[in-house]
């Protein structure tokens, strides 16, 4: 059942200043209870918002705060680990608060109100799909020519061509689906 627009509305307002709330945060032990509180706060889909942050965030994040450590270290004295400890953790707190609070709202309801944002979100929403359809189909195309599956450099090696391809469809879409918008009144 969808949420109703004026509750959808205070969950993504109390969602946007616990993530500004957040992202101030630098302290470990905080953190750490920020996590155990949206834990239990979020416990209905924990686990699967978990999974999506373990795969979709964390290597990403982890990279990062490696690659940091790291580049630091060679110019010196190796840097405390808390620091870049406490930048994972906040990445991946503020991914599962932001997936669970995602799951749980109704986006183009709550921004119905709101024209601007309607069309901004409509239009995010669509270059999301168009991309999306893009890479599935870029990978599709490599598979079909290549005897092997794609590797990392196969991948490399085209990018260039699926980037101009992913510009011009980028453009055309908002175009279309601007077009579209501005057909049914939306400005």
């Amino acid at each position: 059942m969808p949420a109703e627009p004026r509750r959808s509305q205070a969950v993504l307002l109390a969602w946007a200043a616990s993530i500004f709330a957040l992202s101030a945060v630098s302290d470990l032990r905080v953190l750490s209870a920020a996590t155990v509180a949206a834990l239990l706060l979020f416990r209905r889909g924990a686990l699967r918002e978990a999974r999506r942050v373990l795969v979709g965030v964390l290597p990403f994040a982890l990279g990062l705060s490696a690659a940091s450590w790291g580049w630091l270290a060679l110019r010196g004295e190796a840097p405390p680990a808390a620091p870049f400890a406490a930048l994972l953790l906040r990445a991946l707190l503020i991914a599962f608060v932001t997936f669970s609070v995602l799951r749980r709202v109704d986006l183009l309801r709550a921004a119905a109100p709101f024209p601007t944002l309607s069309r901004l979100l409509v239009l995010s929403l669509a270059q999301i799909h168009a991309l999306r359809l893009l890479a599935t189909e870029s990978v599709l195309g490599l598979r079909s020519r290549l005897p092997r599956r794609p590797r990392t450099r196969d991948v490399v090696a085209s990018s260039g061509a699926i980037t101009a391809a992913l510009l011009t469809l980028s453009a055309r879409n908002a175009r279309d689906v601007g077009d579209a918008m501005r057909s049914r009144g939306f400005g």
